[in-house]
């Protein structure tokens, strides 16, 4: 059986659970664990890396989102009353993978913002937004 925390490469040994010829001892039966890739997170470590993509305008009034973790639970991430930075990251402590070892401790979560640009502005909208944030430190 597999254990939650288990790590890609991790080995499980079944002691004469392999192969069997008539005049020697049983083998072992070696699995090595390996990972599926998943869709919206990324294991590192005990921790889980999520993505998400936030529209500039968002990023700069105001902005949440909801997910789902790999257990069903839903998550809110909220950013109302703060500007969402290039690069910025916000963890979830507790939120990651289970810890082997340490009975229900569990790495963090790590939420990767990431701001996407508009492709092309008007020279009507350079305008507005050079004179919206002329004043912006």
């Amino acid at each position: 059986m597999v254990k939650p925390g288990w790590r890609k490469g991790h080995k499980v040994t079944f002691e004469g659970m392999g192969d069997e010829r008539p005049g020697c001892l049983p083998a072992d039966a070696i699995f090595t664990v390996s990972e599926k890739k998943h869709s919206t997170f990324k294991r590192v470590g005990d921790d889980l890396v999520l993505k998400a993509k936030v529209p500039l305008v968002s990023a700069l009034t105001g902005w949440s989102f909801s997910f789902r973790l790999l257990s069903g639970k839903k998550l809110n991430c909220s950013f109302e009353d703060e500007i969402i930075c290039p690069g910025h990251e916000k963890v979830i402590k507790g939120e990651g993978m289970p810890i082997i070892g340490r009975l229900g401790a569990r790495g963090d979560l790590r939420v990767k913002l990431e701001i996407v640009f508009p492709e092309q502005l008007t020279e009507e909208q350079c305008t507005g937004l050079a004179e919206i944030l002329k004043d912006c430190t």
